[in-house]
């Protein structure tokens, strides 16, 4: 077995995918995947100077020394780790880095919003047949949003600040939110798709595909599929369909619930209940602006992504 393993310090998870190298064909074998929500955003706006908080901090770096160990455990001594998100804007980013450094040893890359986007759209076409020469990707996380569109021509990458943790925090204080914190917010994504997105809508195929992935989104599918968290797996998550109508049917449910309450659904994993309703409100309104009744899912993503292009540097090196 020749292993290796690739983690991302998300907004408001980190998650790690351990696995086996393989041909050309298949560049790796999947292992092993984890994931913990830390909510490394938690407070974090800008109106605090982008800081993230020291309990944030602690509970990322727990995190971590767990999934080193899980790792040497399976013989990767050294995983590629790379942080997204808040980390981006972060004022002490430098400080998290070190304390990781100081701590467990380990170096954490920070990569750009279109560098994110790149690795997420290698790990999702190597894992989707598509059967379309065009297509546009979007990759729902907890500090941002990652937008890729692609053709037979041209590959052009896009990142928002949408992201479903800072939005839960900035726009929905109480639980359950009242009307005029939804209303808000749902401008709020309006006018950000507006003013960021429309050279991406209008330059476009309009009958491109619409591929999802993160975690708002493979926890969209599974709960309305009634799938479960123990069976979340690339078999079962990837390539289904996300319809506009189970979208809209499930946010009107979720918007009159309490969070704690929202745990009742299938799928929707601890942790979760208080982002689910922004997420799906961005779902929605990206569909929507995109003029798109579906939307294909994809459990593969960026994780993926860094292991392919490393295999690949392995074997142009």
């Amino acid at each position: 077995m020749d292993p290796i393993a690739s983690i991302e310090i998300g907004t408001n998870s980190i998650r790690m995918l351990i696995a086996e190298k393989g041909t050309s064909d298949a560049p790796f074998t999947p292992v092993l995947r984890k994931r913990v929500i830390t909510r490394l955003g938690e407070g974090f706006n800008s109106n605090e100077g982008c800081i993230l908080k020291p309990g944030a901090i602690t509970r990322s770096i727990t995190a971590l020394r767990e999934f080193f160990g899980i790792a040497s455990q399976f013989g990767v001594s050294s995983p590629f780790v790379i942080a997204t998100g808040v980390v981006r804007k972060a004022a002490n980013r430098d400080t998290f880095i070190t304390s990781i450094a100081e701590h467990l040893g380990h170096k954490v890359s920070i990569i750009s919003g279109q560098e994110e986007a790149e690795l997420t759209e290698k790990g999702i076409l190597s894992s989707l047949d598509l059967g379309s020469e065009s297509c546009v990707i979007f990759d729902l996380g907890g500090g941002s949003t990652e937008f890729i569109r692609t053709n037979t021509k041209e590959t052009t990458y896009l990142s928002v600040e949408l992201g479903v943790v800072v939005l839960k925090e900035t726009f929905l204080t109480t639980d359950p939110p009242r009307d005029e914190e939804i209303w808000y917010l749902d401008k709020h994504i309006e006018d950000v798709c507006k003013t960021r997105l429309s050279s991406l809508k209008e330059s476009g195929d309009r009958n491109a595909a619409f591929i999802g992935t993160g975690g708002t989104v493979v926890t969209l599918a599974a709960m309305i599929h009634d799938i479960t968290e123990n069976n979340f797996s690339e078999r079962n998550i990837n390539g289904l369909s996300v319809k506009r109508h189970d979208v809209g049917l499930l946010f009107e449910t979720l918007k009159e619930m309490p969070a704690a309450e929202r745990l009742s659904f299938p799928g929707l994993e601890s942790g979760r209940e208080d982002i689910i309703l922004p997420g799906t409100l961005l779902v929605m309104k990206f569909m929507d602006y995109f003029g798109k009744d579906e939307i294909i899912v994809s459990y593969s993503d960026l994780l993926e992504g860094i292991l392919i292009q490393h295999v690949e540097g392995e074997r142009d090196g």
